[in-house]
């Protein structure tokens, strides 16, 4: 007398992959909404961290530099989402940051794509340093209470989180 399932192999499958699926919905819009935020506070010259780093008070005379701000989403090193709006020289200048980024797992890329951007970070102008800054803690904050609301419904997420911290302005 053996014990005999009420189920297929191919039923434990398809749930998994479904669990996998949500997870992949939690984890981009995750992304998403600090990239989001990133970009709103980037482009409007919020400064989040006051003392650290001067108001982006520059004077963006083209619109390519603020155009240039923006974010993308990669998963294996292929956009799954991206915010760029503006100048066609602002955009192509925040693309061309993409052949630098790793092509494994899922990534965010805050760039300020054109090339005088670092020029102004090192004047004491925040381009996008203390947005870059708010982004890791937010991203990090976030990943770790969706980890442990899935550990409730008795999943285990352990996310690599090795931001490096630099800004993407070239």
């Amino acid at each position: 007398m053996g014990i005999k399932p009420k189920f297929k192999y191919s039923d434990i499958e398809r749930e998994v992959n479904a669990e996998l699926i949500n997870i992949e919905r939690g984890v981009l819009a995750i992304l998403q909404r600090v990239g989001e935020e990133f970009v709103r506070d980037a482009r409007m010259g919020i400064d989040i961290n006051s003392g650290a780093f001067p108001k982006g008070d520059y004077t963006d005379q083209t619109a390519n530099l603020r155009s240039s701000i923006g974010y993308f989403i990669l998963r294996d090193g292929e956009v799954v989402t991206e915010n760029l709006t503006g100048t066609s020289k602002g955009v192509s200048a925040a693309r061309a940051v993409l052949s630098s980024v790793g092509k494994q797992g899922y990534s965010i890329v805050g760039v300020a794509g054109m090339e005088y951007a670092s020029h102004l970070e090192s004047m004491g102008y925040n381009v996008i340093s203390s947005q870059n800054l708010n982004l890791i803690v937010d991203l990090s904050d976030r990943l770790q209470k969706f980890a442990r609301k899935a550990g409730k419904k008795g999943l285990s997420l352990d996310f690599d989180q090795s931001f490096t911290g630099q800004s993407s302005a070239l």
